[in-house]
């Protein structure tokens, strides 16, 4: 994923569907996400998931795609809230 054409964090708060499992890398799978606008996304393809650590709170970051744009999503280990961060156009 080209994250060059990402602007300024979005932080916007996003209803997501995902699969938790313990037979699944990483345990949980974001299928589709929501945002406030009622606009779904599909999302195709899972790129890298990767923690970031603030203090005691662990945020997991979700790259991912629906197959025209790329979207980073992120979930708030204690909050349990999910986040776009950012969206972007897809290149290949």
């Amino acid at each position: 994923m080209d994250h060059s054409s990402y602007q300024t964090p979005l932080h916007e708060p996003i209803d997501v569907d995902a699969t938790f499992s313990r037979n699944i890398l990483g345990h949980c799978r974001p299928i589709c996400f929501r945002t406030g606008s009622g606009r779904e996304v599909l999302i195709s393809e899972i790129g890298l998931v990767h923690p970031r650590y603030d203090g005691l709170k662990t945020v997991f970051a979700f790259d991912v795609t629906d197959g025209s744009s790329d979207y980073r999503i992120t979930l708030d280990s204690e909050s349990l809230n999910w986040y776009l961060e950012f969206e972007g156009d897809h290149y290949v």
